[in-house]
């Protein structure tokens, strides 16, 4: 289940990318990506209905991340960090299958993390069982989700009731709750040794960080000029690649 953050204040800073040999010893490249078109994207009415459970992607949304491949082909990640949903999990694997081989080992760690999720409001947001994706996405490490069943989903359902009795905004209704899962999400990727990394996510929880839309949100992401800030700001498409340096001010 995801508490709270550590003790300590969280904040980064994303400034325009740089080599490597430029950067301090603490920043690190991030490939941010959202993930292609969903089930559920494709009419906003229809996707809080049970079918989208865990949406998939469309035939649309696999298309996208071949495109996307012949970029990713071309960047020197060291692991791909990933939201535990069915369509991020197909969007990591589609866009970076170049870094799988033939009998399914990954050539970079793939890593799913909770606290990267999309803001959970609706059953399109929820997850199917770990036990379950594990035998789909068996190239993926899911030792740091530590809850089989979905602990979010489940936390705002005894908070707000079931899909039928409450059916507008959950999660993005709780800016504490926000709060705590934004904090620890950027602590985790900041704690991983490598450099330069991959993030497949989601446009809501990204806008969330970047914009942000809470007062709670206000301060954990900095920007190097106004650029860097218009460019983070705006919204994600669908299968969206951009890239940033992130550091801590």
């Amino acid at each position: 289940m995801i508490g709270p953050p550590p003790p300590g204040a969280t904040a980064v800073r994303l400034l325009s990318v740089k080599s490597l040999s430029e950067l301090s010893a603490t920043s690190k490249i991030l490939h941010l990506i959202r993930h292609a078109e969903g089930t559920h994207n494709l009419c906003e009415i229809e996707s809080k209905k049970p079918i989208h459970h865990d949406a998939k992607l469309t035939t649309k949304g696999k298309d996208q991340c071949f495109n996307l491949s012949s970029k990713t082909r071309s960047l020197a990640v060291e692991a791909v960090l990933v939201s535990p949903t069915t369509r991020c999990l197909e969007t990591a694997t589609l866009s970076f299958q170049h870094c799988i081989d033939q009998i399914g080992t990954p050539d970079v760690p793939f890593i799913a993390y909770e606290e990267w999720r999309e803001t959970v409001n609706y059953l399109c947001d929820s997850r199917r069982s770990i036990d379950a994706l594990k035998t789909e996405f068996r190239h993926v490490d899911f030792q740091f989700v530590t809850d089989n069943h979905d602990p979010l989903w489940h936390k705002y359902e005894e908070q707000f009731g079931s899909h039928t009795d409450h059916t507008t905004l959950r999660e993005s209704n709780d800016p504490s709750g926000l709060y705590n899962r934004a904090h620890s999400a950027w602590r985790i990727l900041l704690s991983r040794p490598e450099r330069e990394l991959a993030l497949v996510g989601h446009s809501a929880f990204f806008m969330h960080m970047f914009t942000p839309l809470f007062d709670e949100l206000e301060g954990l992401v900095s920007y190097e000029d106004s650029i860097v800030e218009e460019i983070m700001r705006d919204r994600f498409d669908n299968c969206e690649l951009r890239t940033v340096v992130v550091d801590q001010p």
